[in-house]
Formats: structure tokens, C-alpha cells, sequence
């Protein structure tokens, strides 16, 4: 449409964010460790890469995930992963992995993405949480 725009990824704050914490980041699912996308996948099911259709609404326009990447990443000896799920109640969800005595990725914390705060503050608070 004439006079319309559509931001880029690159101006979306889940895109450019920093944390208070180090951390490095993947900006697609296939980068992950494949321990971590097992984990992820076992958890949440198929889930489409971050700029891939997905299905936003609640109406299914074509077949796709409900669940799509939006980053993940490592900070310390923990690894986080955004996603948003679409559907009826569209959200963003934070996941942290940490690894059992095995070796095997675990969810140690998680959080639905809310408000207008980055989800790097809240990343980082979830990770401050696990520091008590």
C-alpha cells in the first residue's frame, strides 16, 4: 500500500536490546546448540524461525507453527530463548536452560514477556532471580 511501512526486525526492541548481564546472542533457531533445540522442541513443538510465517491469530490462514523464534542466546552458564506463540491470546514467552547433572538442557526459570519493558530487563531479572 502507498505511504505504508512495515518496520524492520532491526528497529524491534526484542531485536536490539541489551542486558545488564554478558551475553551473546543467535538471531536464528537452526544456531542453536542441538541439545538446546531438542529441549526447546520437546517443550513447545514445531516452532517457525525468527522472520518465518507463523501463525500470529487465532484464524489459520495456512498450514504453520503457532510458535515463532525471536532470539536466543547465552549469558553465563545459562542459555535464554524468546519465542512468541500466536492464537487466540497472542504472547511472548522467556525460557532459561540450564543442564542437569547429565549434561541435558532443563528449564530452570520462565516468564511470559509483559508490558512494554524489553525482554532483555526481563531476562535479566529472571536471571537475577536465580542468583538468590
Amino acid at each position: 500500500m502507498a505511504g505504508c511501512t512495515t518496520p524492520s526486525q532491526s528497529a524491534d526492541p526484542d531485536f536490539t536490546c541489551t542486558f545488564a548481564h554478558r551475553a551473546s546472542s543467535i538471531a536464528s533457531l537452526k544456531r542453536l546448540p542441538t541439545p538446546l533445540r531438542q529441549a526447546l522442541h520437546a517443550r513447545v513443538g514445531e516452532m517457525a524461525d525468527r522472520g518465518e510465517f507463523f501463525n500470529a491469530g487465532d484464524v489459520v490462514s495456512r498450514p504453520a507453527p503457532f510458535d515463532r523464534f525471536i532470539r536466543g542466546g547465552e549469558i553465563g552458564e545459562k542459555w535464554y530463548v524468546w519465542y512468541e506463540h500466536g492464537g487466540i491470546a497472542y504472547w511472548k514467552q522467556i525460557l532459561l536452560f540450564g543442564s542437569d547433572p547429565s549434561g541435558a538442557a532443563q528449564v530452570v526459570a520462565e516468564a511470559h514477556g509483559a508490558g512494554s519493558e524489553s525482554l532483555c530487563a526481563q531476562t535479566d531479572r529472571l536471571l537475577d532471580g536465580l542468583a538468590h
